[in-house]
């Protein structure tokens, strides 16, 4: 039995919530992404380690399937190039341009080249690097290939379809550069050109040039510093699940030995004002017994449109030389996790917490950068509310799920990985089903939590 096949049935037997698979990491080096290496609608895992690029297709139950990428490749591309339903791997190696089919099972077999074309990225670096490369332009899938000054819309036999200029004296970072994306489910990747757009460039329809302030609107929340000496700093977040930012909360915290969240509400009168910073209302102070939580998740616990208050609180241990080393040589330490409601009608969040998560985590977290470690606020069932998951040890992950009734005191899931984990590296909607997939990473594996059928 494979190692994916065994978690899969060790996790099935704790916990009906998730699946975990195990993949393999050749290297500490390589790149976990997400594209579709099959021909159902399920985002699937890929790993890069070099020139070797594996998938692994929800379909097939995970099992590898190796594409040995050409000397020289830099950029590289999953997408579906000439319209049959499956991907295709396209990559450029210096001049020229390869597609690689992506088989059923096994290995790949070589590329074929597409055409040759001299552009930015055949002067890249000699390590393969994701970029989007095929976009569908006049209903047509074509390459977008940064040249010198231009770049060329190309069909697959090398057709050039249209150029369109790059502002003068301007060069694109090939390692910074991207299209439109292609999402799966809601989880896309980053859109630039170069490091900022450009208004300017005559760009074809279907790419990103949009202001760089409406790039920073779309921030969850963000660090407000003080314009002068009477003003606190304060982070804030957007209370709106749509991410519009006129409705916004102001944190501030209190002192590090009696930890509270000081909050206010700030209403601007439109998006505009909002933008301008003027014809803006503020709310009262309240206080909030803990330390807030800011998440790009934009957690919404009942499901009302409003993004709800997250609190962590601990027992401080004394200040002596005896009490600290006591709680270091203990490894845990208890740590609660507590959910304020937000209340649309009163414009602040409930007083009393409408759920709490007790748990415990190695104390040292407490000391290297916070205990909440690779948290998850996600819908993991389907039902529109908001889940949590996080770590609980250096090898551990547990999640809760909200009810109407908050969160039970035992967590509806909880793994112990055979390694620690060093990070999360997404939780996104693979299937377009409405439940959370988790990707989490160790030394040597990759672990896959997929919501169980």
């Amino acid at each position: 039995m494979t190692c994916a096949g065994l978690s899969v049935l060790v996790c099935t037997c704790l916990s009906a919530l998730f699946e975990v698979h195990a993949l393999p990491l050749p290297s500490p080096n390589a790149q976990v992404l997400l594209a579709n290496a099959d021909g159902d609608a399920t985002a699937d895992v890929f790993v890069l380690d070099g020139l070797r690029l594996v998938a692994y297709p929800s379909a097939a139950n995970y099992a590898p399937v190796a594409i040995p990428l050409a000397e020289d490749t830099s950029a590289f591309d999953i997408a579906d190039l000439d319209s049959d339903g499956r991907n295709e791997v396209i990559g450029v190696s210096r001049e020229r341009i390869l597609c690689y089919t992506i088989p059923a099972e096994g290995t790949a077999p070589p590329p074929r080249e597409l055409f040759t074309l001299h552009t930015q990225f055949a002067d890249a670096g000699r390590s393969p690097f994701p970029r989007v490369i095929v976009v569908k332009h006049e209903g047509r899938p074509l390459l977008a290939l940064p040249c010198s000054g231009t770049i060329e819309m190309r069909g697959a036999d090398g057709t050039l379809v249209s150029q369109h200029p790059i502002k003068e004296n301007t060069e694109i970072d090939p390692h910074a550069f991207g299209f439109l994306s292609r999402s799966f489910g809601d989880l896309s990747i980053d859109v630039s050109i170069g490091r900022y757009p450009d208004s300017q460039s005559a760009l074809p329809d279907g790419f990103s040039a949009a202001p760089l302030e409406d790039i920073l609107k779309r921030r969850p929340y963000g660090y407000k510093r003080p314009n002068d000496r009477s003003e606190e700093p304060y982070w804030w977040f957007a209370l709106k699940t749509d991410g519009t930012t006129q409705l916004r909360a102001l944190c501030s915290p209190g002192s590090p030995r009696h930890p509270v969240t000081n909050i206010r509400i700030r209403e601007a009168s439109s998006e505009e004002d909002d933008f301008l910073d003027k014809n803006i209302t503020l709310g009262p102070e309240r206080r909030y017994p803990g330390n807030v939580i800011l998440s790009k998740d934009r957690p919404d616990f009942n499901h009302d449109g409003y993004v709800d208050l997250i609190l962590w609180k601990a027992p401080m241990p004394g200040m002596s030389v005896d009490a600290l080393t006591r709680a270091i040589t203990g490894g845990a330490w208890p740590l609660d996790i507590v959910v304020h409601l937000f209340s649309p009608e009163k414009k602040r969040f409930e007083p009393v917490p409408r759920a709490q998560i007790s748990l415990t985590v190695p104390v040292l977290w407490f000391l290297q950068g916070g205990p909440i470690r690779n948290e998850v606020f996600r819908d993991f069932n389907g039902d529109g509310r908001t889940d949590l998951a996080c770590s609980n040890a250096k090898n551990g992950f547990a999640a809760w799920l909200f009810t109407e009734n908050g969160f039970s005191k035992s967590p509806d899931f909880q793994y112990t990985f055979p390694e620690p984990i060093s990070g999360l590296v997404f939780a996104a909607d693979l299937d377009g089903k409405g439940r959370t997939s988790i990707g989490l990473r160790g030394e040597k594996n990759f672990y896959l939590l997929r919501p169980a059928s």
